[in-house]
């Protein structure tokens, strides 16, 4: 678990809001939820996501999500997201359940290219990719 630049909680709503961009938990299942703020203060520099949580149960990681909102450069949004996921290689590695989150004012439709860039960056990194405008809610 990462013990820097992070608030460990049960909250049953844990959200993030950057860029009029947000990312929401909604933690039904009373997990500890570890937020750490990896842009300026985990990570301080190179490329870097803005967020990342670790869903933690029974003392033990079961997934993590990375998370960045962005205004419109989706190109520069995974590389965000893959630059962190390689920083926290050592610390992730073993956690099977992993997805990461793009939060944006513009982003492909659901059509071949959103289709293209999910399929690709699953391919590279075996973790899910998922788009969303303005708000992105998970439930646990």
């Amino acid at each position: 678990m990462i013990e820097r630049c992070n608030k460990n909680n049960r909250d049953k709503i844990i959200s993030v809001v950057e860029n009029k961009r947000t990312f929401r938990i909604k933690n039904n299942s009373s997990f500890d939820i570890n937020k750490v703020k990896v842009d300026g203060c985990y990570i301080l520099e190179g490329t870097k996501c803005d967020y990342l949580f670790e869903i933690i149960n029974n003392k033990i990681i079961e997934q993590v999500f990375y998370v960045e909102l962005k205004g419109s450069n989706i190109t520069h949004a995974i590389e965000q997201l893959e630059s962190t996921i390689l920083h926290c290689n050592i610390i992730h590695n073993s956690i099977k359940y992993k997805k990461c989150y793009i939060v944006a004012s513009r982003y492909p439709s659901s059509g071949q290219s959103s289709q293209i860039l999910k399929t690709k960056f699953k391919k590279k990194n075996n973790i899910q990719l998922f788009f969303d405008s303005k708000i992105k809610e998970v439930t646990l």
